[in-house]
Order: C-alpha cells, then sequence, then structure tokens
C-alpha cells in the first residue's frame, strides 16, 4: 500500500513540473534559439515595436517560470537588432558554450 502512494505521488509531482525544466541541455538551447529568432522575425515584419508588445499564445496550463523564461528569451531576440537566423544562430552557440 505504501508503495502505491508513493508512485501516486511521484505522478502527480511529475504532471504539475514545468516543460522547460524536464528539457536536456541541447533541447534547452533549440528552445531558446527558437525563441529569440521568433521574436527577430516578429519586430522585422514590425509586429511588435518593443518587448512588452510581442504577442504570446499561451496554452493557459504555464508555470510561472515558464512564462518568465519564454518572455525574457523572446525579449532578448527582439533586442538583438539582428536578422532571425543570425539571431537564432548567436543565441544557440552561446548556450551550448555554456554548457562545455
Amino acid at each position: 500500500m505504501i508503495k502505491l502512494i508513493a508512485i501516486l505521488l511521484l505522478l502527480t509531482t511529475n504532471a504539475y513540473a514545468d516543460r522547460i525544466t524536464e528539457m536536456f541541455p541541447m533541447e534547452e538551447c533549440q528552445y531558446r534559439a527558437r525563441l529569440a529568432s521568433g521574436a527577430s522575425w516578429l519586430r522585422i515584419q514590425k509586429m511588435a515595436d518593443s518587448c512588452e508588445t510581442l504577442k504570446i499564445l499561451w496554452h493557459g496550463d504555464e508555470t510561472q517560470y515558464e512564462l518568465s523564461y519564454v518572455k525574457k528569451w523572446m525579449c532578448k531576440g527582439f533586442t538583438l537588432n539582428l536578422d532571425p537566423i543570425k539571431t537564432g544562430d548567436l543565441i544557440y552557440i552561446n548556450c551550448m558554450k555554456a554548457l562545455k
């Protein structure tokens, strides 16, 4: 009975974990690069004037950490003033170097 309770507790705590902390480090670097290059594309297309005006569609089940993480990396990509490909490359390369 105690084993069953322990398993159920592990399953429920895992269900509430955010998606970012569950990523492998290389996946997180790719995710950062995608967020930054997407924001750079929005800047070039004039769909946003500043980081605060970036429109992000949320699912509704994001944790506070996920919300701040996405906003942080999109804002970095927006403010780099590079084209989307260079923005993504720069963010990805810097992230991968930090892993070494």
